[in-house]
């Protein structure tokens, strides 16, 4: 067995040097085969999030707006922005739900802000208004509006 070199330091920070060296002992006390870094690294999918079947996408798919659904006696539009482009991005969605000869039609609009590339942020969009409301006979539309950073975190 190998011991890990006991490292101190004055106040509690710790230099390039340190973690290397933390990190090469850990290494070393590995078994074989044995992952030494996070162990799950998955990036969830936008049907990952368990929200049903699709109501309408924008965006070239980029952003998915599902079936509306009460949600503690509100009516919510679950919603999933995926940034499939190399720069982090941010997003602006508005949501329209027209329910037809219900009501008006409602809308909200969602933001996300600094979403890395490759992931996918999950939202709601809270679309409670008065009146009789049958979520699943509610027609959902998208508007969307994405930006790269850096100008994504300037607006």
């Amino acid at each position: 067995m190998v011991a890990a070199p006991l490292v101190l330091t004055a106040c509690g920070t710790q230099d390039e040097g340190v973690a290397e060296s933390r990190f090469t002992a850990k290494s070393a006390a590995a078994a074989e085969g044995e992952p030494v870094g996070p162990r799950n690294t998955d990036v969830p999918e936008a049907g990952d999030y368990g929200f049903g079947a699709p109501a309408a996408t924008a965006h070239n798919g980029e952003v998915v707006a599902y079936v509306p659904r009460l949600d503690r006696s509100r009516v919510v539009v679950p919603l999933t922005m995926h940034n499939t482009g190399e720069k982090r991005a941010s997003y602006t969605v508005t949501v329209t739900a027209d329910r037809g000869e219900r009501g008006a039609p409602v809308t909200v609009t969602k933001k996300a802000l600094n979403v890395s590339s490759g992931t996918t942020w999950p939202a709601q969009a809270d679309i409670t208004a008065p009146g009789v409301w049958v979520p699943e006979d509610t027609k959902i539309s998208l508007t969307v509006t994405k930006d790269d950073y850096p100008l994504g975190d300037s607006r």
